[in-house]
């Protein structure tokens, strides 16, 4: 007897820019389209690009207006802050999240009245928390690689353009390596106390789980928003919990046809390489993207700057040309190869395309992406020091004229999902909450059902 359909509320939540919104947008659609009432929570700054996309949202500090009137800085200056290669991540918690715990679980608690599951990347490691003071389910949404290898002793990150974890498992052996790893994170403890202590207040404090590390990762198992092939080969055995891979994201919230200048502008002439900084580091246009169009006037490339207005002297040289915004899955296909900051948005893009790139890595997750891209062969990496020399020149003429590089790209892309990721996550989180119809309302007593969990 077939089991009849049962509509579920899910609440989506997530913090950051644009290009870490986008992807939990898609998503939200694609549980919409099988019938779902999918939820968006998150800064009231994203709200218009939710009703944008029809999706149903509720606001969930920290607010982007409460960082402009608290901390007296531009929203430049807290990328740049946040984007620090040392102190990018204190920045983060103590200035943006921690003056805001109180109201950011009061109102993620809101949003998750009734709701039948709670969907969070570890880059909220509040949401766990609210999860078990609402008394609800919930599931991992891992959207970089980094989240998982930190926790791995088999395949360890990149954690900044300075520092490389990836050659201490083989130097001191993989139990030493994981043993080093858990003294440097507890150790560190006093920085997550405001963690610490909302769980104490909640009543689930746990010395032996790190907010921060395992413990933002559910016991009911992660989906993640990539490819198998981003990690180590084999697939390392001590990653936390169960882990379904659903491909990269592909979903870039713009549906708009390109503009009829760029159109113009691709029909006039060999395909061009794009130039794009994000959703993140756009502000930084105005430092690298006249040196870079000087460069491509050199090598006489083609060039296509995505940029806002004033980052680029004009006139710019023959065969160059601004857009301040456009389809990138419109537009990476009908180009040569793009540069780009090692985003997991932009990255994907690039990789769908078939194209190579070459990537500028400032911080975050941004050099462990780097480091497993160019690792698959279809990428170059430059550190943002070195991206405007002649190191960046070499670069960018050998990713224009690499032809093994190219064919990489273009057989690399029969490796990945040709369907967006997205749709996968929607598949698997319908496939669990229809095979569960009475889900365990307290996740940490009661984690999925290793049998029922989507593979």
């Amino acid at each position: 007897m077939t089991t009849p359909f049962v509509p579920k509320h899910i609440v989506l939540t997530t913090f950051g820019t644009h290009g870490d919104i986008v992807p939990f947008i898609g998503i939200a659609k694609q549980l919409q389209a099988l019938g779902h009432r999918p939820v968006l929570a998150t800064s009231s700054f994203f709200a218009p690009l939710a009703a944008q996309h029809g999706v149903e949202f509720h606001p969930v500090a920290p607010h982007h207006s409460q960082h402009d009137k608290d901390l007296g800085l531009l929203q430049t200056e807290r990328l740049q802050k946040a984007f620090h290669p040392l102190t990018g991540g204190k920045f983060v918690m103590e200035k943006l999240v921690y003056p805001y715990m109180d109201q950011i679980c009061d109102e993620l608690a809101q949003a998750c009245e009734g709701a039948d599951l709670l969907v969070a990347p570890p880059t909220t490691p509040w949401a766990h928390l609210v999860a078990h003071r609402v008394g609800m389910p919930w599931k991992s949404l891992i959207v970089q690689a980094l989240t998982l290898s930190v926790q791995s002793a088999q395949d360890p990150p990149v954690v900044s353009n300075h520092l490389s974890l990836r050659p201490l498992p083989k130097w001191i052996g993989e139990r030493n390596y994981a043993r080093a790893f858990k003294w440097l994170r507890d150790s560190s403890r006093a920085m997550i106390k405001p963690l610490d202590d909302k769980a104490r207040e909640y009543g689930i404090f746990n010395k032996q789980s790190n907010p921060m590390f395992e413990g933002c990762i559910s016991p009911r198992g992660s989906i993640a928003l990539f490819p198998e092939l981003m990690m180590r080969k084999p697939l390392p055995t001590d990653l936390p919990g169960q882990v379904s891979f659903a491909g990269f994201n592909y979903f870039d919230g713009n549906t708009a046809p390109l503009s009829d200048e760029l159109e113009a502008f691709l029909q006039a002439g060999e395909p061009p390489v794009v130039f794009s900084l994000g959703s993140s580091l756009w502000f930084q246009a105005k430092r690298f993207y006249p040196v870079w169009s000087r460069m491509c006037e050199r090598l006489g490339v083609r060039a296509i700057f995505l940029a806002g207005e004033g980052a680029l002297p004009t006139p710019l040289p023959a065969g160059q040309v601004v857009a301040g915004w456009a389809s990138v899955g419109a537009l990476f296909p009908r180009c040569k190869a793009v540069v780009n900051p090692g985003g997991c948005g932009i990255s994907s893009q690039v990789m769908n395309a078939g194209i190579p790139q070459l990537i500028v890595p400032f911080g975050m997750d941004q050099p462990d992406n780097a480091a497993r891209l160019t690792q698959l062969g279809a990428a170059l990496s430059v550190k943002p020091g070195q991206a405007k020399d002649k190191t960046f020149e070499l670069a960018l003429h050998r990713l224009v004229k690499d032809t093994a590089l190219h064919a990489r790209a273009k057989s690399l892309r029969q490796e990945i999902n040709a369907e967006c990721g997205t749709v996968e996550v929607a598949r698997l989180l319908d496939l669990e909450l229809q095979n569960t119809s009475h889900v365990a309302k307290n996740p940490c007593v009661h984690p999925v059902n290793p049998a029922r969990a989507p593979i």
